[in-house]
């Protein structure tokens, strides 16, 4: 079972792709865990699966930041559709991707990226 997930986002900051990392936590409730620079390969030297989860109820864990700019939120563009670092204490946002510019509504209930064996 896939209890690993990562979702490519880049910094607003400093435009620098990195990859939010979810661990499937008690209850089947992923957690964001951190944010990292390089998404690891498998121990097989392939890469993750692709696959869709829902972070609907995700938490969040207290390590997790941007490793470019410590931006503690993200965003998912109306525009294009990615992923884009932002402080969590502001609704407003600029698409790192296309330069978009608006206020956060709504709340991001399923998601793609890869996935991966994690710790059991």
């Amino acid at each position: 079972m896939d209890n690993l997930f990562f979702l490519e986002a880049k910094c607003v900051h400093t435009n620098n792709t990195f990859y939010i990392r979810f661990d499937k936590a008690a209850g089947g409730v992923w957690c964001q865990t951190y944010g990292v620079k390089f998404a690891p390969q498998s121990t097989t030297g392939t890469a993750y699966n692709k696959m869709e989860i829902d972070i609907s109820k995700s938490t969040v864990g207290p390590q997790y930041k941007c490793p470019h700019c410590g931006n503690t939120g993200y965003v998912r563009c109306g525009t294009c559709g990615k992923i884009t670092c932002k402080p969590s204490n502001t609704k407003d946002f600029t698409c790192a991707h296309c330069g978009k510019t608006g206020v956060v509504n709504g709340v991001i209930k399923g998601i793609g990226g890869s996935s991966g064996m994690g710790q059991g």
